[in-house]
């Protein structure tokens, strides 16, 4: 009954599944790498994003501080010509 059996006709068509197979897998791990690049992208720009919007807040603080000082500067200093 297996006598007609050769390890052939067990191999050729395990390779022949393997050659049609392995390309598709490559493209697996292919499309699947990709996606997870992109979305380490999209995290970092959204960091970026964040820290931007962060230190615009923070400088627009560090401009209301100086105006305000400079308000109550050109204050002191009419005060003081009109002193004279």
């Amino acid at each position: 009954m297996f006598s007609n059996l050769n390890a052939g006709d067990f191999i050729f068509p395990i390779i022949g599944l393997g050659s049609f197979i392995l390309p598709i897998l490559l493209v697996i791990v292919l499309i699947v790498y990709i996606i997870r690049v992109v979305r380490r992208t999209e995290r970092r720009a959204e960091e970026r994003l964040k820290l931007e919007q962060e230190n615009t807040h923070f400088q627009q603080q560090q401009l209301k501080a100086i105006n305000d000082l400079s308000t109550r500067l050109t204050n002191i200093e009419s005060m003081l010509k009109e002193v004279e």
